[in-house]
């Protein structure tokens, strides 16, 4: 588990580590730009031209220093300083300058006639906020263009490094290597389909800032299933969901969370309900709708908005139950002038569903998706999965970020999946926070896994997935 910084953290520790030195930045940029130099060599040892794109501050500086470091080795180097030289008196200028020194060459214009083997973004770095400004935009299609491997310094040229907002013209990297520690926009939002693989050099400096949130880099353990178990000690999952005409939300969500261990399963549907149970899942067990649900339930998926699911509704969502709240009981929730106290619930929006919890658009959930997911959690005295790339969980001000999945996951009843494998995971025995994490970050890691084989990934397929995870687990 790796430890998530804000911008501003991170600054200060860069600042921190300068005072220690007596003031002096330059050696810390000297250890970054020979990170980068070596992160190049070794994952791309065939390449023998590269060219470097340096902005006009540090990152800039750090893209000059790796130049001069690939220089040394024997690579020919080009830097293309497309918004000018770096400011006056700056460690960056000094960089450039040391470059010149060993006769390394600055070029004036993107030549996409070059053959390059790789291009290094040492453009914008953590400082870039809102629109990319001329003559970024215009490089950035012309690099993309050429489909040579990129690799980013600290964050690709035109991520908000604290947001995860991009924009549109922004460049993706192969690669991205990022300093001292991870940031929230590389995690979430536009960040995860942009930085490719990521990378992270510490550089020696201590962050003494207490960490934003925290970055699931390791798989979460599932529930201990001991030599003796039964099924009895596998706690009981009730799905309410799955209306006429939305039958499937409720099916997947009940074979979600047998396919996760859960020792029984009891799906609370109507005659059809019963019918496509027996046809694809004859191991769930079936209830009538308004039968008493009892175990870990999963309310809402394909439920509706009608007298009976409000019935349902007022009846589970209290402090005595547990459970997964999700689709249509999302949007319930959101029209509840009083706010029930649901300690025990997981909620999992995507942005829509989000915004309308707390009274705002989607693109405002999006404009900061770590903020949003806390803010829903202090509401709700819940845990939020906030769902959507680089799903986020949040709960009593604590943040976490899950592997960030795949495009490829972005398929109906994906989310009524995730709502099933969590409440499986809390019917075993784990905490809401814990069931939340560990269900999230193994729904987008085992999607991506079948995503390296397979262009569009289906719900029915994770939920295989999810039985066989240890076969995955690499």
């Amino acid at each position: 588990m790796q430890a998530v910084m804000t911008v501003e953290a991170i600054k200060a520790a860069e600042q921190h580590w300068a005072q220690r030195q007596g003031g002096e930045t330059w050696s810390l940029m000297l250890k970054a730009g020979q990170a980068v130099a070596r992160h190049a060599r070794r994952h791309w040892p065939s390449a023998h031209r590269v060219l470097i794109l340096a902005g006009r501050g540090n990152n800039g500086g750090d893209g000059y220093v790796a130049a001069t470091e690939l220089l040394s080795a024997g690579l020919a180097v080009d830097v293309l300083a497309p918004a000018g030289e770096p400011r006056s008196g700056s460690d960056a200028q000094r960089a450039q300058q040391r470059f010149q020194q060993r006769n390394g060459t600055l070029v004036d214009r993107f030549d996409a006639q070059q053959p390059w083997d790789l291009i290094i973004d040492a453009g914008l770095g953590t400082g870039h906020q809102g629109v990319l400004k001329a003559p970024w935009p215009a490089l950035f299609e012309q690099v993309r263009a050429l489909q040579v491997p990129v690799l980013a310094v600290d964050v690709p040229s035109g991520l908000d490094a604290s947001t995860g907002q991009a924009d549109g013209a922004a460049l993706p990297a192969t690669r991205t290597l990022s300093f001292i520690a991870c940031k929230p926009g590389l995690l979430t939002g536009d960040g995860p389909g942009l930085v490719g693989l990521l990378l992270l050099d510490s550089l020696g400096v201590e962050a003494d800032a207490e960490p934003f949130g925290h970055f699931l880099d390791d798989a979460p353990a599932w529930p201990p299933r001991p030599a003796n178990g039964h099924k009895g000690r596998f706690g009981q999952v009730a799905v309410l969901g799955g209306a006429p005409g939305f039958t499937g939300a409720g099916l997947l969500a009940a074979r979600a969370a047998l396919a996760a261990g859960a020792g029984r399963v009891v799906w609370h549907t109507d005659g059809s309900g019963v019918q496509a149970a027996l046809a694809t899942q004859p191991e769930l067990m079936t209830a009538a709708p308004d039968a008493s649900a009892q175990g870990t339930l999963v309310l809402g998926p394909g439920l509706g908005l009608g007298s009976a699911a409000d019935s349902l509704y007022q009846r589970y969502l209290n402090p005595e139950t547990q459970g997964v709240l999700d689709a249509d009981g999302l949007t319930w929730l959101s029209q509840q002038t009083q706010i029930p106290v649901m300690p025990h619930w997981v909620l999992t929006p995507h942005p829509g569903e989000a915004g309308r919890l707390l009274g705002c658009d989607s693109a405002a959930i999006q404009a900061d998706r770590c903020r949003a997911a806390l803010a829903l959690a202090e509401r709700y005295q819940s845990v939020v999965v906030l769902k959507g790339a680089g799903s986020v969980v949040a709960w009593n001000g604590e943040l976490r970020f899950v592997h960030p999945g795949t495009a490829a996951m972005a398929t109906p009843g994906m989310g009524d999946t995730l709502a099933g494998l969590i409440a499986a995971l809390m019917a075993q025995g784990q905490s809401p926070d814990q069931a939340a994490q560990t269900g999230a970050w193994w729904h987008a890691y085992l999607a991506w896994q079948l995503a390296q084989h397979q262009r569009v990934v289906l719900a029915t397929d994770v939920i295989a997935a999810i039985a066989r995870a240890d076969q995955y687990s690499g």
